[in-house]
């Protein structure tokens, strides 16, 4: 996806945005959001389309959020209780 820069100015401020977000520990918090993400939909596809379980397509996104809730909690504590 290209994105287009008016300026040098916006440019320099997307590069260290992208730095900021392009980090090791986000990029395993995304990858795990993606996984369960992934999870959840072809369960929820399957069992769908077996007729196990019926589905309702709007809660489809809540283990990924609270996924990232326990991620953010627990970075959270982890950084409070860290010994410098």
């Amino acid at each position: 996806m290209k994105i287009k820069i008016n300026s040098a100015s916006e440019e320099i401020l997307y590069r260290k945005l992208l730095l900021k977000i392009n980090t090791s520990n986000n990029i395993i918090i995304m990858k795990t959001m993606f996984l369960c993400l992934f999870l959840s939909i072809s369960f929820a596809f399957v069992s769908e389309k077996t007729g196990w379980l019926e589905v309702d397509w709007k809660f489809i996104f809540i283990p990924a959020l609270l996924v990232l809730q326990i991620i953010i909690i627990s970075t959270a504590i982890k950084n409070r209780y860290k010994k410098y």
